[in-house]
C-alpha cells in the first residue's frame, strides 16, 4: 500500500482514503535575532514607565485601554486631514468598546482631563460637542518617547 493511503472501516467494510499533506511554509527568525528584538520590545516598554520622566504618559499606561486611548488621541490630534475626525467621548467609547466599558472609559477620560494630561474645546461645528485633545505636556512626553523609540531601533 502506498504511504500516502491510509484505510478505514466502517460497519466491517474497509475504505481506502488517500491523504494528501501540504507543508505550511513559516516564517523562520533565528533564536538570536528574536532575543534582541525581544530586549528592545522590553526596553522600550520600560522607558515609558519611568514616572519620573514620563508622568502624563505613565497615567495611560496603567491599563490596555489607557495606552490605546492615548494612542488614538495622538493620531487624531496629528492627523493633518481636512476632514479629520473629531476626537469626543462618543467617539472614544465606540472605538474601545472592545477593550473596556462605556463608563470605564469615560471615567477614565474624565481623570485624565482633571489631572491635566488632556484638555477639552469646544467643537466649532456644534456647541454641545467636547473635542478632547492632548496637553502640551503629554505631547511632549510622547515626542521624546517616540525619539527614544527610535533611537532604541
Amino acid at each position: 500500500m502506498p504511504p500516502n493511503w491510509q484505510i478505514i472501516i466502517i460497519n466491517n467494510y474497509p475504505y481506502y482514503l488517500i491523504i494528501q499533506f501540504k507543508p505550511k511554509k513559516r516564517f523562520i527568525m533565528k533564536t538570536e535575532k528574536i532575543f534582541e528584538q525581544v530586549i528592545k520590545q522590553i526596553k522600550v516598554f520600560e522607558s515609558a514607565g519611568d514616572r519620573k520622566v514620563f508622568s502624563r504618559l505613565s497615567h495611560f499606561r496603567r491599563s490596555v485601554y489607557g495606552i490605546r486611548i492615548c494612542y488614538e488621541i495622538m493620531r487624531l490630534y496629528f492627523d493633518s486631514n481636512i476632514n479629520k475626525i473629531e476626537c469626543t467621548k462618543e467617539y472614544l467609547t465606540k472605538n474601545m468598546s472592545d477593550l473596556a466599558s462605556r463608563a470605564t472609559i469615560i471615567n477614565f477620560i474624565n481623570d485624565e482631563i482633571s489631572k491635566g494630561s488632556l484638555v477639552t474645546q469646544v467643537s466649532s461645528k456644534d456647541k454641545r460637542v467636547k473635542i478632547i485633545q492632548p496637553s502640551g505636556e503629554l505631547i511632549d512626553e510622547f515626542t521624546m518617547w517616540l525619539d527614544m523609540i527610535d533611537k532604541a531601533a
